[in-house]
């Protein structure tokens, strides 16, 4: 997220609203369907050739590494609000500024989770872990890079040791862990231990569609230990190396060039033929033995999930290199521009997506949870970029800052700022 530093970088710009659009791509799948649904294609819906293909390139290309690059421009966008520059004008009231800045991105997280029920939202995590950023300002990058690569790498061993956590983290399955264990241990044939998985995951399944298509005060209660465990032990189990890991490494690319798009196109080139190819290998075995086997059950309960997060690095470092041949691509200014607005009201269409969501999907909305095929979310994904685009455009030509970016630049600052532009 940015503040709106006045010294904008058109690349950040574009990959930030890149991310943004990418992230509801993914969001719009947990937000309209049952975990099990998520972890196993065919449990719900139509098994077609476009859902299973939707199925895949999201698990494989988006999965993880969406966030991994909102992480990585975090870390840059910080560096750009602490240059040695402005903080030598700034002083001390740069620094303040950037601990509040940072202090109310948690705080917006927090309202984000518990009141607007979206237990995976990263706001949180990006104000506490920002916090600990001002001091590792004037680290070496390669320094912070090689920092970043051993966070992400303890990550990946916690995530190995708690696959099952991994595979249906929601508040339901969360609350189940121990008897989807249980189902998949004692004696007995390896088609009654899918058999009996299969049941679990089904009566998982039932108990999200129950609770989602309840009232608000039902689904609070169910999500609330789920928040409460994604901004604890979660935190320190995993974003603390995940998301901390993808800042620093941000924060390295940065002073390197890379993100702010200064090196060539043909580094560019090179970084997204890496990214896509090593990360889309590490990713795409499991789908495909996931594929030829039937979807069996157990095997979709114990996909690699290392492999699938060792693959998230080359994958975000993949979509930085498309963004960075697309701003360099002579035809695509218009879309390059249109994703640079979306990037300037990044935080703003990430708040609004789950206003959408919840009231598409939950049961004080229209309900329409568990009930939307997955080429069916893709079409609503589809309708929210088309809108969100269009306001962006129209609103950059007329206004500083988007409505929250507004709101959190006042606070920070502690006074109204300037919106319209012209005074």
């Amino acid at each position: 997220m940015s503040l709106g530093n006045p010294r904008r970088i058109a690349q950040i710009d574009v990959l930030r609203g890149y991310a943004v659009l990418g992230m509801f791509w993914v969001d719009v799948l947990a937000f309209g369907l049952p975990y099990a649904a998520n972890a196993l294609p065919t449990l719900l819906g139509t098994p077609s050739e476009l859902n299973l293909a939707l199925w895949a390139g999201t698990t494989v290309f988006l999965e993880g590494a969406i966030r991994g690059l909102f992480s990585l421009l975090f870390g840059a966008s910080a560096l750009v609000f602490l240059e040695g520059a402005r903080l030598g004008t700034g002083g001390l009231d740069l620094v303040d500024r950037f601990y509040r800045r940072n202090l109310l991105l948690l705080l917006f997280g927090l309202v984000h989770a518990y009141l607007l029920l979206w237990p995976h939202e990263v706001l949180y995590a990006y104000g506490l872990l920002g916090l600990f950023i001002f001091p590792l300002r004037k680290t070496p990058a390669l320094v912070l890079l090689l920092a970043g690569i051993a966070l992400q790498s303890v990550a990946q061993v916690e995530i190995d040791w708690a696959w099952v956590a991994g595979l249906l983290g929601g508040p339901s399955a969360a609350s189940g862990l121990g008897e989807g264990a249980s189902a998949l241990s004692g004696p007995s044939s390896a088609p009654e231990e899918s058999a009996r998985f299969l049941s679990w995951l089904r009566l998982q399944m039932e108990q999200d569609i129950h609770t989602y298509r309840s009232g608000y005060l039902e689904i609070f209660l169910a999500q609330a230990p789920e928040v409460a465990a994604q901004q604890s032990t979660f935190f320190y189990k995993r974003h603390l190396f995940e998301i901390g890991g993808m800042m620093l490494i941000g924060m390295a690319l940065y002073r390197w060039g890379v993100l702010s798009g200064l090196r060539s196109a043909r580094f560019y080139l090179g970084l997204a033929i890496f990214g896509f190819l090593v990360g889309g290998w590490l990713r795409g075995a499991e789908v495909f033995a996931a594929y030829q086997q039937g979807f069996d059950p157990l095997l979709a309960a114990r996909m690699d999930t290392l492999m699938r997060d060792l693959g998230r690095l080359p994958l975000a470092l993949g979509h930085l290199g498309l963004i960075g041949l697309l701003c360099r691509w002579a035809r695509a200014p218009r879309l390059t521009a249109a994703l640079g607005a979306t990037g300037r009201l990044a935080l703003t269409h990430y708040i609004t997506q789950t206003l959408f969501a919840i009231t598409l999907f939950y049961g004080f909305g229209l309900g329409l949870f568990g009930q939307l095929e997955r080429w069916q979310l893709a079409l609503v994904c589809l309708g929210v970029w088309a809108f969100q685009i269009g306001l962006s455009v129209i609103w950059v030509t007329r206004y500083r800052y988007g409505p929250l970016e507004w709101v959190w630049r006042s606070l920070v600052f502690g006074r109204a700022q300037s919106l319209r532009k012209g005074r």
